[in-house]
């Protein structure tokens, strides 16, 4: 089983040789938690029986003054754990992004790239600012995850998030490979629409609005999107992501578990979809 959403934003080992990033993650992402031990963040892995998890950084130095985890830091922590798959974040913003993507991918070795619009406060389909990156990450044959949707961070602004402001985006890149996080909520109907059209474009679970996993995940799939939908024509892409440590992975697991989907659309999920992503571009 594969997480396609994480943030190791608690690991303490980080924290202690950069007091800093605390305030960071709390006034960017206003996230309390305290840090704990690379060892918790692992045996949350295994209670929820999950094999690997990608991890994901934001660089927000124009928006927020501070990268939530540098390239530098993701691809340390990769080679501290064979169960860890690295993705990349640059600011858009930055006139060197480009090169700094570059950089991240073939001296690091990060497999994707991570933006979020509403916190580095910059349009997703900027032919200024974004689609270098966009061409980049082309060229460099690796995903691009693209937060959309209900941004918690106190210092996010949702309405950069909106997914509909990809449309031209996925046109353009037809053969490029997105990841629409949180199922676009509560843009759940447009987003659907983006992936039915686009079969480039990929959802993952890491859904948090209120409730339970549970309540949230039979809402957004029996309701939302209804689930002969997803077994009929999304089951190929969708990805689970967990969103940890804003949600607990096993909660997240078991919350879609119970929904009593086919046996295929849970192998898809967990594991065929993302190791479809994973492989395309040789990243594992």
């Amino acid at each position: 089983m594969i997480d396609f959403h994480t943030h190791p934003f608690l690991v303490k080992e980080f924290i202690e040789d950069d007091p800093e990033l605390l305030n960071c993650i709390r006034n960017v992402f206003g996230l309390y938690f305290p840090p704990q031990p690379l060892k918790v963040f692992l045996r949350e892995l295994d209670a929820a029986e999950v094999d690997k998890a990608v991890l994901l950084p934001l660089d927000c130095s124009t928006s927020n003054g501070c990268k939530i985890f540098s390239n530098e830091q993701i691809a340390k922590l990769v080679s501290w754990s064979p169960r860890f798959i690295g993705f990349s974040s640059v600011d858009p913003l930055n006139k060197n992004a480009s090169k700094e993507l570059e950089y991240a991918v073939n001296s690091l070795g990060l497999k994707g790239l991570k933006l979020d619009p509403s916190i580095q406060r910059f349009e997703p389909n900027s032919k200024d600012y974004a689609y270098p990156l966009y061409y980049k990450c082309r060229e460099l044959k690796i995903p691009v995850m693209i937060h959309c949707g209900l941004s918690w961070a106190p210092k996010g602004k949702t309405g950069y998030s909106h997914p509909l402001q990809l449309e031209d985006v996925f046109d353009d890149f037809s053969d490029l490979t997105f990841i629409i996080p949180h199922f676009g909520w509560p843009w759940v109907r447009e987003s659907i629409m983006l992936a039915l059209k686009h079969p480039n474009v990929y959802l993952d679970t890491s859904i948090i609005y209120s409730g339970t996993p549970k309540t949230v995940f039979e809402q957004v799939f029996m309701y939302d999107v209804g689930f002969n939908v997803l077994e009929a024509s999304l089951s190929s892409q969708i990805l689970f992501g967990s969103n940890y440590p804003r949600q607990d992975i096993k909660r997240s697991v078991e919350g879609i578990k119970s929904l009593n989907m086919s046996k295929e659309f849970y192998t898809n999920i967990f594991k065929n979809n993302s190791e479809e992503i994973l492989t395309k571009g040789k990243l594992v």
